[in-house]
């Protein structure tokens, strides 16, 4: 599986559906499209996958015994995965 931008699919659904011309999309095909579109469910929330990084991180950082430079260098690694996530995953 992998995730994509809905927002830019509904937008070429919409454009190829054109009932005045051409279409590459039949008009009523490309409705259905775009309300099966406007209905799906995002694959994941990318608000609540920063939380459980978040508690994660900190859980095993407490738990474990550990010097204070490991422990940072955790913290940071969890702060560049959360970046990651943040930004989409890919330019």
């Amino acid at each position: 599986m992998r995730l994509i931008d809905a927002d830019k699919l509904y937008d070429w659904v919409r454009r190829e559906c054109n009932p005045y011309g051409k279409p590459t999309i039949d008009f009523e095909s490309g409705n259905r499209m775009l309300d099966m579109i406007k209905r799906s469910s995002t694959a994941f929330d990318k608000e609540k996958v920063i939380d459980e990084i978040h508690i994660s991180s900190a859980g095993i950082v407490v738990n474990m015994n550990v010097s204070s430079s490991y422990a940072e260098g955790y913290i940071d690694a969890a702060k560049d995965i959360i970046e990651i996530v943040e930004k989409g995953g890919i330019e």
